[in-house]
């Protein structure tokens, strides 16, 4: 049997062709073929689906046309590698599409050779668009999430300072209770000691009304607002003194300073002592000076309860425990429960209240607004180093609430001044500031309640104002749009 004649080299190397320009034709990725003027010597299909260029295009075209501004010098100096037989193993570019679209794609670029000689390079990109917009969403997501690790981190932050403060503002109170109920059980015990002395004496009915005159002069003397005269007490206790010593008083040198700060004088002890019985002087002295002790450690209970009370009272509007998460209240309320959580911070500045009572009611959302009046007087606080003075105003402006929080600090460097919203910007010493402070009070007042905050500064006059509407916008609505 006669066997049939081979194909010839020729077919062969046509079909050998056709089938390179097929995989060419169909392949996933961008292929280019440019010759060495820069000109297109073809493109495949996906190349002409991601760039929308014609042949007709192509044809008036060079490579450098389809590259994006910003990678030219770059792609210019790869292309001049490969026209010198360099291989480009990884190229990220920008291409423009015909409609303007940019694209981003990465890829190589390798040469064609003829002999020795190069005669066109061809470049293999695949569009990168989806990879890189997953790669933005994820560092906006991590950038997201490192803002709100900070914000809550600022957050614990002045949460440990405001702690910190009012577990002072409350030691004080509740150790003034303490000290003042220590000794309260024996001031009784010594007072019904020597009433009993009294009781089994023969006290005139003037004796009473002369104690009972006395006691109701001297026992309001703790509520008096007024310091006394350290010389004059120290002076009257040496006279007390001596008087009791020499009427062999029992603990003189113990009932003289209750006596001299109370303001019972020398005539006034004489005058009890002319309607005393002699051998039961000393149980009405001592009955006289425990019940000055009693009524002035009963009077420091009232005043440390009652400041315990004022604390817990401005902690609980603070933090809005007892109110539902929106509400209308009255934007005095949260100003004054908050310059109370910040008195362990004002103790040496002046505070001075210009506040219009006649607004009504703003709506609220939890105790946010309070966070805004607490950055708010921190900074001014810092900027003046804990001295100065706070000026409160609140008016009305149409339909909007304002609250104007002015200090006598230093002032803001008008370089700085319009940065002051931004996020994670300070001007504090490392360490001492986060820059999250007034970001937090911008996006409060103007993301949740629909306001503005600004702020005007020069050197000893910084105002921060706040407009808030009377009628809010519904919830989810962007007070800039």
């Amino acid at each position: 049997m006669r066997e049939e004649n081979p194909p010839s080299t020729d077919l062969r190397l046509v079909e050998s062709e056709e089938r390179y320009q097929a995989v060419i034709e169909n392949a996933s990725d961008m292929i280019q073929s440019v010759l060495l003027d820069g000109t297109f010597e073809f493109v495949n299909k996906a190349w002409r689906n991601a760039l929308e260029y014609t042949d007709d295009d192509l044809a008036k075209m060079t490579v450098f046309e389809i590259i994006h501004p910003d990678f030219l010098a770059h792609c210019m100096n790869d292309f001049m590698r490969a026209i010198r037989g360099e291989t480009v193993e990884f190229l990220e570019t920008r291409f423009v599409a015909k409609s303007g679209r940019v694209v981003p794609v990465e890829g190589s670029v390798t040469s064609r050779f003829l002999g020795d000689e190069v005669v066109a390079t061809h470049g293999f990109f695949r569009d990168i668009t989806e990879r890189l917009r997953t790669r933005e969403l994820e560092e906006r997501t991590a950038l997201l999430e490192r803002e709100e690790q900070a914000r809550y981190l600022e957050k614990m932050a002045a949460l440990g300072k405001l702690s910190a403060g009012l577990a002072h503002e409350l030691n004080n109170p509740v150790a003034a209770v303490q000290r003042a109920n220590a000794g309260l059980r024996e001031s009784i015990q010594r007072r019904d000691t020597a009433l009993r002395g009294l009781a089994d004496s023969v006290c005139t009915p003037s004796f009473w009304l002369a104690m009972d005159a006395l006691t109701r002069r001297v026992l309001p003397a703790g509520t008096n607002d007024h310091e006394p005269d350290p010389i004059a007490i120290s002076t009257a206790e040496s006279a007390i003194e001596a008087w009791l010593e020499d009427r062999d008083i029992e603990r003189a040198w113990d009932l003289a300073p209750v006596l001299a700060v109370a303001g019972v004088t020398l005539e006034e002890l004489a005058s009890i002592a002319a309607e005393t019985p002699p051998a039961t002087l000393s149980e009405a002295v001592t009955w006289l000076t425990e019940t000055l002790v009693i009524g002035e450690s009963t009077q420091i209970v009232a005043e440390g309860s009652r400041r315990i009370a004022d604390l817990v009272r401005a902690i609980k509007g603070y933090s809005h425990m007892d109110r539902a998460t929106e509400y209308d209240a009255d934007i005095h309320e949260g100003l004054e429960n908050t310059l109370t959580i910040l008195a362990y911070r004002l103790r040496n500045v002046e505070v001075h209240r210009q506040y219009d009572h006649s607004l009504p009611s703003i709506r609220m959302f939890g105790n946010t607004l309070n966070q805004v009046w607490t950055n708010i007087l921190d900074n001014a606080i810092d900027a003046m180093d804990g001295k100065g003075r706070i000026v409160i105003k609140t008016m009305r402006d149409g339909d909007h609430a304002v609250v104007e929080i002015e200090d006598s600090g230093a002032g803001i460097p008008s370089e700085i001044l319009p940065r002051i919203f931004e996020p994670f910007f300070t001007s504090k010493p490392q360490g001492q500031g986060t820059g999250l402070g007034l970001d937090t009070a911008w996006r409060i007042v103007t993301k949740e309640h629909g306001g503005t905050i600004a702020a005007v500064s020069e050197p000893g006059r910084t105002v921060f104002r706040v407009r808030l509407p009377i009628t809010p916008p519904p919830r989810g609505d962007d007070p800039e749009t």
